[in-house]
This record gives structure tokens, C-alpha cells and sequence, in this order.
């Protein structure tokens, strides 16, 4: 019974597979002087097919959007999230005046000593420039 079934269906769908390119070509060519609802009724199995298929890539359109726009703040948060400042830890001390410094860098009170040194230099050498030329 089963072996017949599977026959019967067979025989079936390929007649139903010939009738319908038959039925297709001829709904194409009476589309324009038809409604669209006859064109469903000639050819049943497109028919079905397509609000399944359309309603798959509406859903999916519906679930990307956003309700509403991301606010500047909201979106600095995400994006900064974990990329905070980080606290420094190799500090060590000048040798020069003992304050604490990054490791590798010259100490800035130093440095600030010497622009300082180097300026009050300069400006002694102009003032005896200036000197001997009178």
C-alpha cells in the first residue's frame, strides 16, 4: 500500500510539475489583463511560497532596528567601556632631588632647574655683552 502511494504521488507531482510550467507561462502572459489574485490560483505552490519568504525577511528587517536613537552619552559609554585611564605603577625616586618620578623619564622639578639655570645664564651673558660694548 505504501509502494503504491509513493507511485500515485510520484505519477502526481510529475504531472503537476509539467501542468504547472504550462499554467505558469500562460498566467505570465495574461498578467497584465489579470488581477494578481488569479495568478495565485493558477499557480497555488508559488503562491504559498511567498508570504512564508517574505515574511522571514520582514521579520528579520523588524528585529535590526533600533526603537529609538543612541544617545552621545550612551554611546561614548559603550565605546570607552575598559579603556580607562590605568594607574601607573613604576615609580621610583629622583637621584638628583629625592620627588617621585615615572621610571625612564627624566624628572621633571630637575629639568625645570635646568631651563631655569640655563636662562639665568643667557640672560648674565647678554647683560655683560652689553657692558662691554659701552
Amino acid at each position: 500500500m505504501a509502494s503504491t502511494t509513493a507511485v500515485l504521488s510520484n505519477t502526481l507531482s510529475g504531472l503537476l510539475v509539467r501542468r504547472s510550467a504550462t499554467t505558469f507561462s500562460t498566467a505570465i502572459q495574461s498578467w497584465s489583463s489579470r488581477p494578481i489574485l488569479s495568478a495565485s490560483i493558477a499557480i497555488p505552490s508559488i503562491a504559498i511560497n511567498i508570504p512564508g519568504l517574505v515574511s522571514d525577511i520582514w521579520e528579520g528587517i523588524l528585529k535590526a532596528v533600533p526603537k529609538k536613537k543612541t544617545s552621545h552619552m550612551k554611546k561614548r559609554h559603550r565605546q570607552l567601556a575598559g579603556k580607562a585611564l590605568k594607574d601607573v605603577k613604576a615609580v621610583n625616586e629622583c637621584p638628583g632631588c629625592g620627588r617621585p618620578k615615572k621610571a625612564h623619564t627624566l624628572c621633571p622639578y630637575c629639568v625645570a632647574e635646568i631651563y631655569d639655570s640655563w636662562n639665568t645664564r643667557d640672560a648674565q651673558e647678554k647683560e655683560m655683552a652689553t657692558q662691554s660694548k659701552s
